[in-house]
């Protein structure tokens, strides 16, 4: 790798065109008004972001109570909640639910790990698709309280130990 020479290869002009449209988006550096016209945007859009994330997390659940008592979860199923975990976790921050996002990422990181499932695996997901209800059910914005903290660490203990 020492002494190999870098090639910087500048963008076409169509390029550029399409990453910063000077005509009728917003340029590289927002003015106080293009910001408000984001954070407007994000906000009449929060609504849906509650809707479907709500409709996601109840159709986990469901799916969860579904199983047969002792049913393992299936690697179908754990890469569905993964997927809808690291969904959930992308778009918790924009619409102000940091809480919400870490929740989504202990829940990723648990199912990411898991190789052989386990009994205690549905308990796991379940608990975490339980909290990140109730966030966003009783509309948890920022990172809550010391309750919210100790429910985190709960899970994220648990996680550990029963991967």
């Amino acid at each position: 790798m020492a002494g190999q020479k870098v090639q910087i290869i500048q963008p076409s002009g169509d390029l550029r065109k399409r990453a910063v449209n000077f005509k009728t988006g917003f340029g590289v550096v927002l003015s106080a008004g293009e910001t408000q016209k984001l954070q407007n945007v994000v906000e009449k859009s929060s609504e849906k972001f509650v809707r479907d994330i709500g409709a996601t997390l109840r159709k986990l659940r469901e799916d969860l109570a579904a199983l047969p008592d002792g049913e393992l979860l299936s690697l179908a199923m754990l890469q569905r909640v993964g997927n809808d975990a690291i969904d959930i976790k992308g778009l918790g921050g924009t619409f102000k639910f940091p809480l919400l996002t870490q929740i989504a990422k202990s829940l990723h990181d648990y199912v990411l790990q898991i190789k052989t499932p386990s009994a205690w695996n549905a308990v796991i997901v379940g608990h975490h698709i339980d909290a990140l209800y109730v966030v966003l059910a009783q509309r948890i914005t920022g990172f809550g309280g010391q309750i919210e903290s100790e429910l985190l660490a709960a899970l994220r203990a648990a996680s550990a130990k029963y991967k």
